[in-house]
């Protein structure tokens, strides 16, 4: 029997289950691109789009695949490494690896190690270019949404621009107060005719409540060509309602790891604390010890049980697996929203617990 050396094992193992992980990937982003084209067909059937109809959908459908991919990859880690140590079992290769006397320690750490590597490339390659992604992403679907609104957040303040009877609006608020986006600081409303061309009044206000589509602007002033004039209650009906304003601030896909903090500190001067910002930022962090996590616990349903099942009750198993571990994480997140739990702890607890079970499962594979 010829013998080959640990390097040798090491290079086969990762070609292999590159093999296994490229097959995984290609049948879930084809899932993806489907169920994406579908949905991007349902949102433009009814749009004016100017370009080829199909071919607009298809290429905002690919521009959703990197922030997916991302989404998704602990998923496809758990699949790829069920299926890389079914084919290990079925062509009987755990046991000449054992009698050249490497455990499935080894087994296990090669593949898992090569995911932690792949984690990190997602959040430090990928990430900033889903981000990018993202933004373009958002620009289009606004671009053709029912209203012309645009959000923006910049250093002087929340902006939007909206279009409604034949004006058009440039409204800026200070900041949110206390973490309620139905509340409005130092608000002022420019109104223009339908093209901006020319000014018709300005609105400014020291607070504004939000209803549905209703703001009502508290201690106003009415500022236009020829008059000015003091107001106590001023109401105004915009396109942009409650969850519209949410969105500029909770869009957390659109900030590049890179920028995270710099988007954190402009977010909270404008009176925002930022929990959504800060629950990616960690879920990215902890991407890679969760994809590391993920194959030891595939080599649970297959290395040792050693038995042969069928393929069915593999991805029974893993689909089952992957539930629990998306439902636990949630629920976790859910009590660091609500205060039960420090935010930050509430996003790490569930891969600390999975990478210690992971762990445990590899102290006990010594055989």
């Amino acid at each position: 029997m010829k013998k080959y050396s640990p390097k040798t094992l090491i290079k086969y193992l990762i070609k292999e289950f590159s093999i296994s992980l490229i097959l995984i990937t290609i049948i879930f982003l084809s899932l993806i691109l489907l169920t994406s084209f579908v949905e991007e067909v349902i949102f433009f059937k009814e749009k004016d789009i100017d370009q080829n109809f199909l071919i607009t959908t298809f290429l905002l459908t690919l521009i959703k695949i990197p922030s997916l991919l991302i989404s998704i990859s602990p998923f496809i880690l758990l699949f790829s490494g069920i299926f890389f140590y079914i084919k290990m079992l079925k062509k009987n290769e755990v046991i000449p690896f054992n009698l050249a006397g490497l455990s499935n320690k080894f087994i296990i750490l090669v593949p898992a190690s090569l995911s932690f590597f792949i984690g990190l490339l997602l959040i430090l390659i990928i990430s900033p270019i889903s981000a990018e992604l993202s933004k373009y992403y958002e620009i289009i679907k606004q671009r053709y949404s029912n209203n012309e609104n645009l959000l923006i957040i910049s250093n002087t303040g929340l902006w939007l621009k909206e279009k409604k009877n034949n004006k058009s609006f440039i409204i800026r608020a200070d900041r949110v107060k206390g973490d309620n986006f139905s509340n409005l600081s130092n608000i002022t409303i420019y109104s223009f005719d339908n093209n901006y061309k020319n000014f018709i009044e300005r609105i400014d206000a020291k607070s504004t409540i939000i209803n549905n589509y209703k703001w009502k602007l508290q201690q106003a002033k009415k500022i236009s060509k020829d008059s000015e004039k003091n107001l106590k209650i001023f109401f105004h009906e915009s396109n942009i309602n409650l969850e519209q304003l949410k969105k500029i601030f909770t869009n957390s896909s659109i900030f590049s790891i890179w920028s995270v903090n710099k988007q954190l500190k402009n977010i909270r001067e404008r009176g925002y604390y930022g929990q959504e910002l800060i629950i990616s930022y960690n879920k990215l962090l902890s991407l890679p010890f969760l994809l590391f996590s993920m194959i030891c616990i595939s080599s649970l349903f297959t290395l040792n049980i050693r038995a042969r099942l069928n393929n069915f009750i593999y991805i029974f198993f893993g689909i089952i697996t992957g539930i629990t571990i998306h439902f636990l994480s949630d629920l976790s997140i859910a009590m660091g929203k609500s205060g039960q739990l420090p935010l930050i702890f509430s996003i790490w607890v569930p891969t600390i617990i999975i990478m210690i079970f992971s762990i445990y499962s590899l102290i006990i594979n010594n055989e």
